[in-house]
């Protein structure tokens, strides 16, 4: 077997294969008296058909098969024979496919990108600290009674945190459009449910009283029919409820699974929880800051194969989320709105795999059994959740793979001009503006 390979740029390489004549023909050879034996012709029997005339009619079908096997195998041993690292399946083009020459083909395929830099060298890091207080208690625990509000129907005009249940029928120009109408429709006034515009119209009514609303949908509205529109919208008010929050009492404790019933039992709880989001928080918000680094000024050609493997699976995802939203399955999907973020993954993903490999960064078992411990802890039974994730090989390799990461951060942050900053709890979980990466 003849091999040469020629660069067409960065990562685009063309193989050029030839494959002796000889093991072609021993191929099709094979093939031919394979077929005779099991071949069935008229006027003869079963297993008797000569050769010459099993060649004669099948000679063209058995070359293109002979010449398929040995271009698979071929490809293989030849990437193998000249090392190289093909990221993504070739495009494969014949040159000559003649019994008695040799067998020659071109393979384009693209490489794995050398990756300029894996570190973070010199970079500024911003690494958050914080500790829950009794007032992100207090702040929590009140969150969770508005989720439990009680709606007690009133007569009295309709006021901002009040909430009423509509129907309302749209029109634009006149007729009705895809979506715009409802039947005992909730909305809490201030809640942004609907337009800004919508609700502000719907101040002051009363249970039973008919309305019309007039709106222009904004120039961004995600519906570009609808964009820019004006419309008018019959509204009826079925009813005005005003909100009523639970007490905290030793049934609204127990309904969070906190048996004691005690209020000191809940608020410890629900600090544990918040001690636990912080962690989550902050461990995230380092993560992102590290590869956000990583790719600044990071430049090289990134496989078109791999960007394309990536957005067809953000395309299935999308396409299955809507499905769960009970979408039609054949909804319209662009691929282009997730080519960038998908190019990105892929990004990171190449530096992630040169920075493993060159470090030889493993997965530590104490590590992989304490990032389950910690996914289990808000189940029912942590040990069930711990044995589903261990038994399964895939399962168990998605936490060793987060692990890696977790391990590669951690490396990569020695390198780093880190600062640790002390921030709120609210400042942590609803930052104004990112602030873990310096230039």
């Amino acid at each position: 077997m003849d091999v040469s390979v020629e660069n067409t740029g960065a990562i685009g390489r063309k193989m050029t294969v030839k494959i002796p004549a000889a093991d072609l023909d021993q191929n099709i050879q094979s093939r031919l008296s394979t077929l005779a034996k099991t071949v069935k012709l008229p006027g003869f029997r079963p297993g008797k058909v000569p050769l010459k005339v099993v060649e004669a009619r099948y000679s063209e079908q058995v070359l293109h098969e002979a010449a398929e096997e040995l271009i698979s195998s071929s490809y293989h041993d030849a990437v193998v024979q000249e090392s190289v690292e093909t990221a993504g399946p070739p495009s494969i083009e014949p040159k000559t496919m003649t019994r008695g020459e040799d067998l020659e083909y071109v393979a384009t395929f693209e490489v794995f990108p050398q990756i300029p830099r894996t570190d973070i060298a010199g970079t500024s890091i911003v690494r958050k600290s914080c500790q829950p207080e009794e007032g992100d208690v207090t702040r929590t625990i009140e969150t969770l009674r508005k989720r439990r509000t009680i709606w007690e129907a009133d007569e009295s005009a309709a006021k901002e945190g009040d909430r009423l249940l509509i129907d309302f029928k749209g029109t634009v120009n006149g007729e009705p459009f895809e979506g715009g109408e409802a039947e005992n429709y909730p909305v809490i006034l201030g809640g942004s449910t609907l337009l800004p515009e919508f609700e502000e119209q719907l101040t002051d009514l009363k249970t039973g009283d008919q309305g019309t609303v007039d709106l222009t949908f904004p120039e961004d509205y995600p519906n570009e029919e609808l964009a820019g529109q004006p419309a008018k919208f019959s509204v009826d008010v079925r009813e005005v409820a005003k909100p009523k929050l639970p007490e905290i009492d030793e049934d609204f404790i127990k309904s969070f699974g906190v048996e004691e019933g005690t209020d000191q039992a809940f608020r410890n709880q629900i600090l544990e929880n918040l001690e636990k989001e912080c962690s989550q928080k902050i461990r995230s918000d380092t993560h992102e800051a590290v590869m956000e680094a990583l790719l600044l000024g990071n430049d090289f050609e990134v496989p078109e194969a791999l960007i394309r493997e990536e957005t067809e699976r953000a395309v299935m995802a999308a396409r299955a989320q809507m499905q769960q939203q009970g979408l039609p399955a054949d909804t319209p999907v662009d691929p282009e709105q997730f080519r960038n973020s998908a190019e990105r993954r892929v990004r990171l993903g190449l530096v992630m795999h040169t920075i493993v490999k060159q470090r030889e960064i493993k997965p530590d078992d104490n590590a992989v059994r304490q990032r389950l411990e910690d996914m289990a802890s808000s189940y029912d039974d942590p040990q069930q959740f711990i044995k589903w994730y261990s038994e399964d090989r895939s399962r168990l390799s998605q936490v060793e793979a987060a692990v890696v990461e977790d391990h590669v951060v951690e490396a990569l942050l020695t390198d780093a001009d880190v600062t640790d900053s002390e921030v709120s709890f609210e400042d942590l979980m609803n930052p104004t503006v990112p602030d873990t990466m310096q230039s």
